[in-house]
C-alpha cells in the first residue's frame, strides 16, 4: 500500500515544463540560389498528451535577415514551430522585399520533415532536418529551405539517470591579435590551442586547453590576456610590440545531481538558471567549493576586466651602468631600455559530483525524501557496499529505514 500511494505522488506530481529552443535554418532565395542562414532562439513546451507522440511547441524570437552581401534583407516576424512525430512546420511572417522575386513576401509556411521521431527525442541532440520548399500565400513565391536543426537548450525535462553532468552544448572563441583561432563547440576529446609570443623569454604563453566531458564533468584550463614591449635608446630609436589574446567560453550543461566546483584564476563568469532564468556573476575563483544544485545551466567565462597588470624593465648602457661599456669611449647618456608590461588572466574549473550531505540521501539529490525511500525498498534485505545500507551493516532494514525518517527534509550544506 506504501508503494502504490508513493507511486501516485510521483505521477500526479509530473508537470508539463517550459524549457529554452534555438532552431538555425540555411536557405536559398532566387536569383542568386546563395547560402543563406538565420539563428533565433525561443521558448515553448515539449509534452505528450497521451498518444505517445509528443508534441514540441515553440515561439521564437523575430530575427532580422541579411541575404547575398545585404542585397536583400528584412525580418522574419512572429515564428512558430510545431512539431510531432516525424513532420511539423515552421510559420511566420517573411518581411523580406526582394526587387527580383516580390510575391517572396508575407505569410509563410515552412514544412519541417526528416528531423527525426519526436517520441524518441533524448533533448540532448538536435532535431535536424533536410530541404523543403516554403509555402507563400502568392504561389509564386519562393524560399528554398536547404538545412534546419531545432536544439534544447536546456536539457532534457527528466534527467538522465545514472549521469551526474550532461552536456548539452558549448562555444569557444579564442582570438590572438584580433585574428579568429579557434571559432566553435569544444569537443568531448581534449583540445588545446596555445601560443607563445616569444621575446627573451619574458612573456608568458598564452591560450586555451579543454580536457573533455564526459558522465562526471568538464575541466577546463586558460591563460590569455595583453602583452606589450617597448624599446627606446638616448639616440631616439625606438619600437613597439603588443601581442594579446582573448577568450570566451559559453558551456551549457545539466546537472542532475549535485556538483562540487573546484576553480581558480580571475575570470569573470555569469552562471544562468536557465529554469529560473536568474543569473549570477563574479570572479571564478570565488565558485570555488561551492555546490551546484541539481538543473540546467549555461556557464558565460570571459576576461571581464579581472586581469592583473605586472612590467619587467630591462636597461642596459653607460648611462645606466659603467661596467657594461668603457665610459670613455661612449657618451656617457647613452642607455637602452625595455619594458614589457601588460596583464594577464588565467582560469580554471572542474566540475565533479558532490559527497552525499548526509548519508540517508541515498540517490544525492541534495534532500530525503520519497525517491530515496523508494530506492531503499527496492533494496531490501541483504546489501553489501550499497549507498541504501546507510547503517553499513551488510543489509537494508529497519535501521536504514530509520535513519531516512529521522533525516527527511533538505540536506545541511557541507
Amino acid at each position: 500500500m506504501l508503494l502504490k500511494w508513493l507511486f501516485m505522488i510521483v505521477v500526479c506530481s509530473t508537470q508539463t515544463l517550459a524549457g529554452s529552443y534555438r532552431v538555425t535554418v540555411e536557405y536559398s532565395l532566387p536569383p542568386f540560389d546563395a547560402v543563406g542562414s538565420f539563428q533565433t532562439e525561443g521558448s515553448g513546451t515539449f509534452a505528450d498528451s497521451g498518444t505517445g507522440q509528443p508534441t514540441l511547441t515553440i515561439s521564437f524570437n523575430d530575427t532580422n535577415i541579411v541575404y547575398f552581401g545585404g542585397l536583400i534583407s528584412g525580418s522574419f516576424n512572429n515564428i512558430n514551430v510545431s512539431y510531432t512525430g516525424t513532420t511539423g512546420q515552421m510559420t511566420g511572417d517573411w518581411d523580406v522585399p526582394n526587387a527580383f522575386n516580390p510575391a517572396t513576401i508575407g505569410p509563410v509556411i515552412i514544412p519541417l520533415a526528416g528531423g527525426g521521431d519526436t517520441s524518441s527525442w533524448d533533448q540532448l541532440t538536435p532535431l535536424a532536418g533536410g530541404a523543403s520548399d516554403a509555402v507563400f500565400q502568392d504561389p509564386n513565391g519562393e524560399l528554398q529551405i536547404l538545412s534546419w536543426s531545432i536544439e534544447d537548450l536546456d536539457g532534457p525535462d527528466e534527467p538522465p539517470i545514472g549521469q551526474p553532468y550532461v552536456q548539452l552544448n558549448s562555444n569557444a572563441v579564442y582570438e590572438l591579435n584580433g585574428w579568429t583561432i579557434f571559432d566553435g563547440q569544444l569537443p568531448s576529446a581534449p583540445t588545446s590551442v596555445y601560443e607563445d609570443p616569444g621575446g627573451l623569454g619574458v612573456w608568458a604563453p598564452q591560450g586555451f586547453s579543454w580536457a573533455g566531458w564526459d558522465s562526471t564533468g568538464c575541466s577546463f584550463e586558460a591563460n590569455e590576456g595583453a602583452e606589450n614591449y617597448e624599446y627606446f635608446d638616448g639616440y631616439g630609436g625606438s619600437d613597439f610590440f603588443e601581442y594579446s589574446s582573448s577568450l570566451t567560453l559559453d558551456v551549457t550543461f545539466w546537472a542532475t545531481e549535485p556538483l562540487l566546483w573546484s576553480t581558480t584564476g580571475n575570470y569573470g563568469y555569469e552562471l544562468r538558471d536557465l529554469r529560473s532564468e536568474t543569473s549570477t556573476t563574479g570572479v571564478l575563483s570565488a565558485l570555488n567549493g561551492v555546490i551546484l544544485s541539481p538543473g540546467s545551466y549555461r556557464l558565460t567565462l570571459k576576461d571581464d576586466n579581472h586581469g592583473e597588470f605586472y612590467e619587467s624593465i630591462n636597461q642596459y648602457g653607460c648611462a645606466w651602468d659603467c661596467v657594461q661599456c668603457d665610459c670613455t669611449d661612449c657618451c656617457p647618456e647613452e642607455y637602452y631600455q625595455e619594458t614589457y608590461y601588460g596583464y594577464l588572466v588565467g582560469g580554471s574549473y572542474t566540475l565533479e559530483p558532490a559527497p552525499p550531505a548526509c548519508p540517508a540521501d541515498v540517490n544525492n539529490d541534495g534532500g530525503v525524501g520519497f525517491g530515496d525511500l523508494v530506492q531503499m525498498i527496492s533494496k531490501w534485505g541483504s546489501c553489501l557496499d550499497c549507498p541504501e545500507d546507510v547503517s553499513l551493516d551488510g543489509e537494508v532494514n529497519f535501521t536504514d529505514l530509520l535513519v531516512v525518517l529521522t533525516e527527511w527534509g533538505p540536506c545541511s550544506p557541507i
